[in-house]
């Protein structure tokens, strides 16, 4: 089945370049465009889109936002005649970087990598969330794996990293902690405890042991956990 393809720039003179340029080569049909985020994020709503190609720099510098929102239900190649949008997008893991003005022979490569199933699963691989927290402590830089990770403790504007081996002391806000780490195995059940769900022995509607430490339940949080620990 044909990729259905979607060009968002705001200049609507390179909307249309764009899509005949490209129609010989992905078929009529599959490409449409759009020069405002308003009416890509209403388009998207109505219909099945595989691949989005997006100039970010819309005048109100929301472009990048709109691209983070939908990371996991798109594949993303920029289009900019920015170096530094190349940057931004290699570290967001977007598939492709498509350098202005347009060329549609560097174009039929990003084509080719789309169409390449081994491609698309290599890079999908490398795009999963790293198995590790990376942090600053004691002026290095550490790599935690999220299975060595008991619970964490808030301190103040600092956070307590409990492995089995060490104790790991970090400027890093709870808040901040909750969005790196993955949701299906980190769960906030105190305003000063996450905890790895995966290492927990036993709870009970106060409390929680995990590898031999009692953390506390918050009530706030005992109904939520509850469900969270049912459906695991």
């Amino acid at each position: 089945m044909a990729q259905r393809f979607l060009y968002i720039d705001e200049n609507s003179a390179l909307n249309e370049t764009f899509t005949k340029s490209t129609a010989s080569l992905i078929g009529n049909g599959n490409m449409y465009s759009c020069h405002q985020l308003k009416d890509a994020k209403k388009f998207l709503a109505e219909n099945p889109i595989d691949v989005i190609i997006i100039d970010p720099n819309f005048s109100n510098d929301n472009g990048f936002t709109f691209i983070e929102k939908r990371l996991d239900d798109y594949l993303f190649v920029l289009h900019s005649a920015r170096t530094k949008d190349a940057v931004r997008g290699y570290d967001l893991g977007l598939f492709d970087f498509l350098p202005k003005p347009f060329s549609l022979e560097r174009f039929k490569k990003t084509f080719k990598r789309l169409n390449n199933q081994t491609y698309i699963e290599e890079k999908e691989k490398s795009l999963l969330p790293l198995p590790f927290l990376e942090v600053r402590c004691d002026l290095m830089t550490e790599r935690i794996l999220h299975d060595n990770i008991q619970f964490i403790e808030a301190m103040g504007d600092y956070a307590k990293i409990v492995t089995p081996d060490r104790k790991y002391v970090v400027l890093m806000s709870m808040k901040k902690l909750e969005e790196v780490l993955p949701t299906d195995r980190f769960f906030r059940v105190h305003k000063s405890f996450i905890v790895n769900v995966e290492l927990i022995h036993q709870f009970t509607a106060r409390e929680i042991e995990v590898a031999g430490n009692k953390i506390p339940l918050s009530r706030f949080k005992k109904q939520r956990f509850f469900s969270f620990m049912a459906s695991a």
